[in-house]
């Protein structure tokens, strides 16, 4: 059985979404220090034209292919196929400065947007060490050609940005728009293992494959369930020593009945045990009851000694308090002498004080006549000073009585001749006052004795000039001597205070001696005083010794009769209790009448011999009763485990048919996952089809086989090649290399617009094809070449990655990647 181009599929299989719309066409790329172009290369595919027919050509490694990884980089930042990333992608060549970019900006429905990613690379100031700075941006130009920023950030929100945008992912677009010749051929000739390997990438086929594996994994786990279930069913009879349940549901009955005799069994020990216990707390209460009223009459018979004793000490201590009473009127007679002493011991402390007050007084008194003696000095001095100062104030004005005078007999003289008293007070440069000459060459000399005359009063008139100091200086005298005079009177007045207070406190002194009459000195005073208090404070110390041992030895004989008091009665009680349980020991059968004290230890023995009975007979119960549960707890289990273990079994049942019919282990060999792509692979060799017969001259078409295959290979993904020529079918592995060339392109184009289909609305106008024209001959390249010229006048933008000579040739529009001396790649567009 075959399937060929228009097999339909069950319901889960993905539908075909029709929905057309303008597809993606790149236009500009630019890259920098990525793969071999180290230096800054720009592609601008418009200078191709619209939708051209191109070719990428230029030596083998010099970098065709890295073209389409920049496109795929820049969208999803890795290379085509996902297989190389940043650290693969740098040119080996570049320097650490310089930054490694790619830029591609593309057109898709009617709106261009640019997706920029770039990395540099710098060195940390803290760590020292080399680290990297990303910038990942995307941007759609809006109605006026400005770029608006869609995403930025981290390369997963880029990548998630493109997918969102294409509907593609990385793996999905590398297949869509680059049609690598060479895995194609691979997904043709390869078996249907092989073909699953490669499609389930592809179209996310692998939630079947996930699917498969968890309904196994859960059909093993449900085994391991089941197995593990017997096993603890073994595990329980194999601790219960039985075969199967109904063994161990016997093995409970029995005992249970065990249980009901060991209780029997305890119930008559603890009535035993009762018994042997009122028993012995009969006679121990008895023993205890007789020691304690033994304890008591000992403690009485104590008591009363004691009292007697403490009567005896507290009459003796009586008798000693007529001696307290004498030592307690001999303390007083020494106070009172102690006091008499006081008196004369307070004027000998006033005497000793005056006599100190006295000799300050003294040594003031010869501090005040020395002052007083300096203060006269004093005063006498400022009385000569002032004496000599009015003597000279005299002089002076004496000798302003012979300035005037002398100043009569010089006007008579000038009056005599003026001319020459003129002639005095000329002086060159001034003007004369009788001529008005400036010049006086020959002048009037003036007498002799006119001169002397005007000497005399000159230096009469320069002593008279010291009269206002003389005067302020007298006034200055007058009050130092009135001064000396005043610290002169109160030096006296303050000598003769002192000299007052000097007297009083003699008359004192000579009035305390004489109240004293002789007495002793005040150490001496001190002294007596100091023996009599301290003979009288040890007298009232005896006394109250004395009385205190009477008032003790009263209170001790007081507490004694207490304490006897207290005995006779607990003796009493302690009789009364003795015989209360004398007799309820007694009342029990067959014990000894006549015994004062019971013997309590043959009592223990016996209580303690059925304590033990019973000891052990509850613990044959404890033991009865948990083995009796443990097999409960066992047939419960058990019988818990028995129903499980019916339920797992089932559930395993149909898991395993289910895993065995999802992992193709039935008649057909066919997997679920195998399945759901073979109808996919119907709906790319559908489309793959058109192309293919359209190469071929309508004479091949690829089908499907899906009938059964030997062996334990799975099936369901083989191809075979339809032969219109020879009416049949045959393997494609039979085709020629050129014929294979067509099949693996025209397979490269269905698969294309299936993954593009299948995406939803995405529609990629611009295909690439990676190599694999060099095994054609000229017949079939002529046609391979009319064949995409027809698809390209449909919309589409097909680049052709090739050195392949007659190409460059053929195709006239190319880009030539051309090698730089320093091993680098650039860029050269022929249109």
């Amino acid at each position: 059985m075959r399937n060929g181009t228009d097999g339909a599929g069950p319901s889960f299989v993905p539908k075909r979404n029709e929905k057309g719309g303008t597809g993606m066409n790149p236009v500009k790329l630019t890259m920098q220090a990525f793969g071999s172009y180290r230096k800054k290369t720009t592609i601008d595919f418009t200078l191709l034209g619209e939708h051209p027919l191109f070719l990428i050509t230029g030596a083998t490694g010099g970098g065709k292919t890295t073209i389409l990884d920049a496109m795929c980089f820049a969208l999803y930042g890795r290379s085509t196929g996902g297989r190389r990333s940043w650290g693969e992608m740098r040119s080996l060549g570049a320097a650490p400065e310089e930054e490694t970019l790619v830029e591609f900006i593309f057109s898709y429905r009617n709106t261009l947007y640019k997706w920029f990613r770039s990395r540099k690379w710098h060195i940390s100031k803290r760590t020292k060490k080399q680290k990297e700075d990303d910038t990942c941006e995307c941007f759609q130009q809006d109605e006026q050609g400005q770029w608006k920023l869609l995403q930025a950030g981290s390369d997963k929100a880029l990548r998630e940005q493109a997918e969102q945008l294409l509907g593609l992912t990385c793996e999905q677009f590398s297949q869509v728009a680059v049609l690598p010749q060479g895995d194609f051929l691979k997904l043709l000739l390869a078996k249907s293992v092989d073909k699953a390997k490669l499609l389930q990438t592809l179209f996310g086929t692998q939630k079947w494959e996930h699917l498969t594996r968890r309904v196994r994994d859960k059909a093993e786990q449900l085994k391991i369930e089941a197995d593990k279930n017997v096993s603890s069913q073994n595990t329980i009879l194999e601790g219960e020593q039985v075969k199967d349940r109904e063994s161990l549901q016997a093995k409970c009955k029995k005992l249970q009945e065990g249980c009901e005799q060991v209780q029997k069994a305890l119930a008559a020990a603890q009535k035993h045990l009762e018994d042997c216990s009122r028993a012995y707390d009969l006679a121990s209460k008895a023993a205890s009851n007789y020691d304690q009223r033994q304890r008591r009459k000992t403690e009485e018979e104590q008591a009363l000694v004691k009292d007697k004793e403490a009567e005896q000490q507290a009459k003796n201590a009586q008798a000693q308090l007529p001696k307290a009473e004498d030592f307690r009127g001999q303390a007083a007679q020494l106070r009172e002498e102690a006091a008499a002493r006081e008196s004369a011991l307070a004027a000998a402390r006033r005497l000793r004080a005056l006599q100190k007050e006295t000799d300050a007084v003294r040594k003031t008194i010869v501090q005040k006549q020395q002052i007083l003696t300096k203060a006269e000095q004093d005063q006498q001095a400022a009385q000569e000073h002032r004496q000599a100062g009015n003597r000279f104030v005299d002089d002076l004005h004496r000798k302003e009585t012979e300035k005037a005078a002398l100043d009569e007999v010089i006007e008579r003289e000038k009056r005599r001749d003026a001319a020459a008293v003129l002639a005095v007070y000329l002086r060159d440069g001034c003007a004369c006052p009788v001529c008005g000459a400036l010049e006086h060459p020959n002048p009037t000399q003036p007498p002799r004795e006119l001169v002397q005359l005007q000497q005399q009063a000159a230096s009469l008139l320069k002593e008279i000039s010291k009269l206002p100091r003389a005067n302020a200086r007298v006034k200055e005298l007058e009050q130092m001597q009135e001064a000396a005079r005043s610290r002169a009177q109160q030096a006296r007045d303050a000598l003769a205070e002192q000299q007052r207070v000097l007297a009083e406190k003699e008359a004192s002194q000579k009035e305390i001696v004489l109240q004293m009459q002789g007495s002793a000195s005040c150490d001496q005073l001190e002294q007596t005083i100091r023996t009599l208090r301290q003979r009288a404070a040890g007298l009232e110390q005896q006394e109250q010794q004395l009385r205190r041992r009477a008032a003790d030895a009263q209170s001790a004989a007081a507490a004694a009769h207490t304490a006897l008091q207290t005995a006779q009665k607990e003796s009493a009680a302690s009789e009364d209790q003795y015989q209360k349980a004398i007799e309820a020991y007694r009342s029990q059968p067959n014990v000894m009448q006549g015994v004062p004290r019971p013997d309590d230890t043959v009592a223990a023995e016996q209580k303690n011999a059925a304590q033990r009975t019973v000891t052990q007979l509850a613990g044959e119960k404890g033991r009865a009763e948990e083995s009796f549960q443990n097999a409960q707890r066992s047939c419960r289990q058990l019988q818990q485990l028995e129903e499980a273990g019916q339920n797992l079994g089932s559930r395993y049942a149909v898991a395993r048919r289910l895993a065995d019919m999802l992992s193709g282990r039935t008649a057909h060999k066919v997997p679920i996952q195998q399945f759901v792509l073979g109808i996919m692979l119907d709906d790319i060799l559908s489309s793959a089809n058109n192309l293919f017969s359209d190469l071929s001259g309508g004479r091949y078409r690829l089908l499907r086989w899906t009938g059964p295959v030997s062996g334990n290979a799975m099936a369901g993904l083989d191809l075979v090649v339809q032969d219109a020529a020879s009416g049949g079918e045959r393997d494609v592995a039979t085709l020629s290399g050129g014929e294979l060339f067509l099949a693996s392109l025209s397979l490269a184009f269905g698969l294309s617009d299936v993954v593009q289909s299948y995406s939803g609305t995405v529609r990629l106008d611009s295909l690439f094809i990676d190599e694999g024209f060099g095994s054609l001959d000229q017949e079939t390249l002529d046609t391979t070449m009319g064949a995409l010229l027809r698809l390209q006048k449909t919309g589409r933008t097909i680049g052709i990655i090739s050195h392949v000579t007659e190409l460059q040739t053929v195709i006239k529009k190319q880009i030539i990647v051309e090698p730089l001396p320093d091993g680098s790649s650039s860029v050269r567009i022929e249109a």
